[in-house]
C-alpha cells in the first residue's frame, strides 16, 4: 500500500502543497495553518482560513492511479501510451524525468502488454514532445522529459476527455 499523502492548499492569499507520509504532511499543514493565523487580519471581505481536518488530508492524499489515468485518457496506441505515462509521472508523481525502466513499471502498473518502450520514446522525440533531461556525468541510464508541445498534447486530450 503507498502510504504517501499529497495536499494542496490555496486560500488568503497563500499557497501550500505538500507531499509525504502522514506524518510530515501534518506537520507541514500545521505550520502552514500557524503561518496563514499568524499573519495580519485580512482585509474586509476576506474570509478568515479554515481549520483542515485529517479527515480532509487523508481524502485528499489519493490519487489517480496510473490504469486510471489511461483508461480515462482512452489512447490505445503505444507511442501515446508512453507520451501519457511520461505526462503521468511527471505530473501526478512528480517526477522530474524519467527512464524506459519507468516507463515499463507503468506498463505493469496498468496490466497492459508492455511494446518496444525505447522505439516509443524515440518516436515522441521525432515528435517533438520528449527530449532528453540534463543528467549528472556518470549517472548511466538516459533520462526523458516532456517538451511543453507533449504537455499540450497531452492536456488537449484531457480536455476533450472532460467535455
Amino acid at each position: 500500500m503507498n502510504n504517501n499523502y499529497r495536499i494542496k492548499i490555496a486560500r488568503a492569499g497563500s499557497e501550500f502543497e505538500v507531499e509525504g507520509d502522514k506524518e510530515f504532511v501534518l506537520e507541514m499543514l500545521e505550520r502552514f495553518e500557524k503561518s496563514i493565523i499568524d499573519k495580519p487580519a485580512p482585509q474586509q471581505g476576506i474570509q478568515p482560513p479554515i481549520p483542515i481536518t485529517e479527515t480532509e488530508v487523508r481524502e485528499s492524499a489519493k490519487t489517480l492511479s496510473v490504469g486510471e489515468f489511461i483508461r480515462k485518457l482512452g489512447v490505445k496506441k503505444h507511442v501515446d501510451l508512453v507520451l501519457a505515462f511520461g505526462y503521468y509521472l511527471e505530473k501526478n508523481q512528480g517526477a522530474s524525468s524519467f527512464t524506459p525502466a519507468d516507463i515499463n513499471t507503468c506498463y505493469y502498473d496498468s496490466k497492459l502488454e508492455s511494446s518496444n518502450t525505447s522505439q516509443m520514446i524515440v518516436l515522441n522525440i521525432r515528435r517533438g514532445f520528449f527530449m532528453e533531461a540534463k543528467q549528472d556525468k556518470g549517472e548511466g541510464k538516459k533520462r526523458y522529459t516532456l517538451t511543453n508541445s507533449g504537455e499540450e498534447y497531452i492536456e488537449q486530450q484531457l480536455s476533450q476527455v472532460a467535455e
